[in-house]
């Protein structure tokens, strides 16, 4: 496997960062994570968007364009012999003085992801955050990453966080959502949760398959005591969730109106990976 570093293809262990490179110190750098099938980006365009505002906000160059992503992306898929595969594009804010980093890499899509997979059954994470920049799609993840290890410590697939004054936020790389019979909740951006460009496909679908869509704050306790849940990711789309904190949704997992949902976000996903230019 290699990885693209401005405009260079390298071994995936070759060093490219700088030791005083401040995404490295400081975590002063932005990312964006695509899903690639037969070659083709899955909403290219929006997550480019979403990079260029995540960069702008911590006062870094945007140096990404998309003919370079487009290049580099394609480019990798073919060196790693890959036409399906999670892609991923970053840019640290380089040295003090020197120029901003661009760097992307591929890897085959995680298991998990694909379809089929069994409903996860997720757990509250103790730890209260109260999340920074929640708008920008930047590196430090570290609250993600301690939630998703203790949350597979216990036997669960991830972890809900939870924000310092109590209502539910994501999952550790997803947005949560949840049924109250016909009506669709999900916390609100002013929670602190990151737009995700799957969450937004949802929000617009959602009328489109009959249901009232609502979001909000909300305890963990009343996304517990809903009908049905599912998380949204880049990767994965729609995942059920059949359990939180080892007590079963009573619509099941998938539920009724979370399979209708699955199924509009499928044909949409579908629809935009046919409109998309293959990468070369």
């Amino acid at each position: 496997m290699e990885i693209y570093a401005d405009g260079h293809f390298l071994p995936l262990d070759a060093p490219v960062l700088a030791a005083g490179d401040r995404g490295f110190l400081q975590g002063e750098a932005v990312y964006e994570s695509l899903k690639v099938q037969s070659r083709r980006a899955l909403f290219l365009e929006a997550h480019l968007e979403r990079l260029s505002g995540s960069a702008a906000a911590l006062g870094i160059p945007d140096l990404w364009d998309a003919a370079e992503a487009r290049h580099a992306i394609g480019a990798l898929l073919s060196r790693a012999g890959l036409s399906d595969a999670t892609a991923r594009l970053y840019l640290t804010a380089g040295p003090p003085g020197g120029a901003p980093v661009r760097i992307a890499r591929v890897e085959p899509p995680p298991p998990w992801a694909e379809p089929g997979q069994p409903p996860w059954r997720i757990v509250t994470h103790p730890e209260r955050v109260v999340p920074y920049l929640p708008r920008v799609k930047h590196v430090s993840r570290l609250a993600h990453a301690r939630a998703r290890r203790a949350a597979r410590e216990q036997g669960a697939d991830d972890a809900l966080l939870v924000h310092a004054d109590g209502w539910a936020l994501e999952g550790t790389a997803s947005n949560v959502f949840f049924f109250e019979a016909d009506t669709l909740h999900t916390p609100g951006l002013d929670c602190g949760v990151l737009a995700g460009i799957t969450r937004d496909a949802i929000l617009d679908l959602a009328p489109r398959c009959g249901f009232f869509v609502v979001e909000g704050r909300y305890p963990p306790e009343v996304v517990a005591a809903s009908d049905e849940c599912f998380l949204s990711f880049t990767s994965a789309g729609v995942r059920p969730v059949a359990s939180l904190d080892g007590t079963d949704f009573p619509g099941g997992a998938p539920g009724p109106r979370t399979a209708r949902l699955s199924e509009a976000y499928a044909a949409r996903m579908a629809e935009a990976l046919a409109a998309a230019e293959p990468l070369s």
